[in-house]
């Protein structure tokens, strides 16, 4: 783990000097291709790394703490990146990724330890979760959840731009707060999923998730309403990752660094469609409607959440007085 997180963070360096130094838009967008190619690499990896340097009882905190890590990049990231564009040129925000990069990449070889090696699997191998039910509920419950998180936050401006709305001058505001929670939530996240159990915190969070949006036509009228919605949003959005990736770890310990790229990839799907649907929406209806769809998509992650954890726990019943 510790060679293929160095391999990713160097290579991920390189692809930012390359965008850096790009002389025409197709190098540069292959510049961003390969960068989120290996983005797509180090995160999961980086996740796997920290839930195998620690014991079962602190995985929930350890992954909270790589996930913080982005929710950091969330809050300080765009923000830096639009200020060195403004007074310098977008290609010293791509220098200033490269040298954080960099400086990463020496953080992993000097201070990271060397976790144990997992043994190499065939693609089959690889591919076997995905014929388990049980995973493939829990990366549905991501898919839906990250899909109704960003059919919003791509569309952030119009929402709360629009008539009768905060505001399009309270954005940067507003974002900077959901960063804020997002810091909280992936705290919360981990240490509820390590004292409670992932599947409560998760229930709890979701249940939250879809209730937020519900209100978000009532909170987008005003400065403070719009505010409590993002710190919510952004606890609550970010905070259900560490209990999601603790009860894949739980169900698939020898493959965690496959269960968790599994749940990146329905993570960025999600994010996808989020981003697609939430278009269709705003062209078709308007932005005003998009709350319908985020709701719509947040009660369907708690559904395809609670509806298998009651069957297993009404199989579970009658073993358990037969063994009493």
């Amino acid at each position: 783990p510790k060679k293929l997180l160095a391999l990713a963070m160097g290579a991920f360096a390189a692809a930012n000097v390359l965008a850096a130094l790009a002389p025409n838009a197709g190098v540069l967008g292959l510049a961003r291709v390969l960068a989120a190619l290996l983005a797509g690499v180090y995160v999961p990896t980086a996740a796997a790394t920290a839930a195998l340097l620690v014991g079962p009882e602190l995985r929930g905190r350890a992954l909270a703490l790589v996930l913080g890590g982005a929710s950091v990049a969330t809050a300080l990231g765009v923000p830096a990146g639009v200020w060195i564009e403004a007074h310098s040129s977008w290609r010293m925000t791509f220098a200033f990724v490269s040298v954080l990069a960099v400086l990463a990449l020496l953080g992993i070889v000097l201070r990271l330890p060397a976790a144990a090696k997992l043994p190499a699997l065939p693609l089959r191998a690889r591919l076997a979760p995905l014929a388990r039910p049980d995973v493939l509920a829990v990366l549905a419950v991501t898919l839906l959840a990250m899909t109704a998180g960003f059919s919003i936050y791509t569309y952030v401006g119009p929402v709360f731009g629009a008539p009768g709305a905060v505001g399009a001058q309270w954005i940067a505001l507003l974002l900077f707060l959901f960063g804020c929670g997002s810091l909280l939530g992936s705290w919360l996240g981990g240490y509820g999923a390590d004292r409670w159990g992932p599947e409560r915190t998760l229930t709890v969070e979701l249940v939250v998730f879809t209730a937020n949006f519900a209100l978000l036509a009532l909170s987008a009228r005003s400065l403070l309403g719009a505010g409590a919605f993002m710190l919510v949003w952004g606890a609550v959005g970010w905070g259900f990752v560490p209990p999601q990736q603790h009860r894949l770890i739980r169900l698939a310990p020898s493959a965690a660094p496959i269960v968790l790229s599994l749940n990146a990839s329905a993570m960025y799907l999600g994010i996808g469609a989020g981003a697609a649907l939430g278009g269709l929406v705003a062209a078709r209806a308007g932005a005003g409607w998009l709350w319908l769809l985020a709701t719509a998509c947040a009660a369907a992650s708690v559904l395809v959440l609670v509806v298998p954890l009651r069957a297993a726990n009404r199989r579970a019943a009658p073993a358990a007085a037969e063994g009493s």
